[in-house]
């Protein structure tokens, strides 16, 4: 069942849709080989599916540290940080670990780099999610707090 009244069920479309939009336009920064228009759409669908996991994740560990599903009705800055250094978090880690590994990506010469990073991730952790965070408080009704 969808709970379209719940935050955290918006944050994963809006956030899926906003990232589905930012990966495929960040795809010139990444060596994507010799993989086919097709191959590379699905690649990014998959990691948009990631990142509104991690927007979801970011959200519930704001949600328990404010004790409020609904914090973002009240634009509340501890929960934010929160939220966004949860992301930044797993974003920088997952990089690190994906940078390293067969299964993983790597960067084009056009990626900015700062201490071993793509800056367009990270980036992308601060735009998107806060970008899929408004869309989600005109989205879905405030509640009671948890």
């Amino acid at each position: 069942m969808l709970h379209l009244d719940r935050p955290e069920t918006w944050l994963a479309i809006h956030g899926f849709l906003l990232a589905f939009l930012w990966e495929m336009l960040q795809m010139p920064f990444y060596d994507m080989g010799e993989l086919s228009a097709w191959q590379v759409t699905v690649r990014c669908g998959l990691a948009s599916f990631g990142d509104a996991g991690i927007m979801v994740f970011g959200y519930t560990v704001a949600s328990r540290f404010a004790k409020d599903r609904y914090w973002l009705h009240r634009l509340n800055w501890p929960p934010m940080v929160v939220f966004l250094a949860t992301g930044q978090i797993v974003t920088i880690s997952i990089e690190l670990i994906a940078l390293r590994v067969p299964w993983g990506w790597s960067y084009s010469e056009r990626m900015p780099i700062l201490w071993e990073i793509g800056l367009i991730p990270v980036l992308m952790w601060i735009a998107v999610p806060l970008l899929a965070l408004a869309l989600t408080r005109r989205s879905s009704e405030r509640g009671e707090p948890l």
